[in-house]
């Protein structure tokens, strides 16, 4: 899996829109104003949605149907890292929301965001998330599932092949989730096959370390970082609020809510 989001660009992809989110997080927080872990977990998941559409020219940054792709001026517009962001094709990732939860795929396979409190990765309790959250964790899995899953087989589990194209994306659903540490400033950013862990087992079937294959940046290019003491996301999912994303001058529609459903 992960090779094939390295070949396509959309790893380097995710890295960017992960630094690029608490970079902005960084500029913007202001604790002496009374911002507190609250104001970290609500924005770091409205700036991350928003990179993530920037990058991969979709969502709000999607161009008209029937027009050449989203100006580079747009794309850049409210960012001060822009030259550092990947240069994908459009369509390359597109939007492929579940419930309302913001999701985007990649040759049929989709991720969702989800936040944790750093280095609890493993004992995320999907059965206290959203209901959204809880669909995918119960979604079957088993080794015919595109050779990618590893567990024992499910007795009388339909084959990939057999479901419609709403059970199939469900089962081909991942997680990209995220978290930091504020005394040490660490950053963690896994994705993954989540489990329904009601049996407070491990919450995954099996998870990669993003940031583990990050590269350094080209000569020229530079990763935000945050201040030497922020203050941590909220334990809780921040993403299950309602968020406005702003919409392009060219979208006469209405500003879109968005949040996990």
């Amino acid at each position: 899996m992960l090779d094939l989001l390295a070949d396509r660009g959309v790893l380097e992809a995710l890295l960017w829109a992960h630094g690029s989110a608490y970079g902005q997080v960084r500029q913007d927080f202001n604790p002496e104003g009374g911002q507190k872990q609250g104001w970290i977990g609500y924005n770091a998941y409205t700036y991350l949605v928003d990179r993530l559409d920037r990058v991969f020219q979709c969502g709000d940054y999607q161009a008209p149907s029937g027009e050449g792709p989203v100006g580079r001026d747009v794309l850049a517009a409210g960012i001060s890292d822009f030259a550092a962001m990947p240069d994908l094709a459009p369509g390359t990732v597109v939007r492929h929301d579940l419930n309302g939860s913001p999701g985007w795929m990649v040759d049929g396979w989709r991720w969702l965001l989800a936040s944790y409190p750093f280095g609890q990765v493993t004992k995320i309790r999907w059965t206290d998330k959203s209901e959204t959250k809880q669909t995918v964790a119960r979604q079957p899995h088993n080794t015919d599932d595109g050779g990618l899953f590893t567990i024992e087989d499910v007795a009388g589990l339909p084959r990939l092949e057999e479901l419609g194209d709403h059970e199939q994306l469900l089962r081909k659903t991942l997680v990209l989730a995220h978290a930091m540490d504020s005394n040490t400033v660490d950053f963690e950013l896994f994705l993954g096959r989540i489990r329904w862990n009601q049996d407070r087992g491990d919450a995954w079937v099996w998870r990669s370390d993003l940031l583990d294959r990050q590269t350094p940046p080209p000569a020229g290019r530079t990763t935000p970082k945050l201040p030497d003491n922020p203050v941590p996301p909220s334990s809780t999912e921040a993403n299950d609020a309602p968020v406005s994303i702003r919409r392009l001058p060219n979208d006469s529609s209405a500003p879109r809510a968005i949040g996990e459903a």
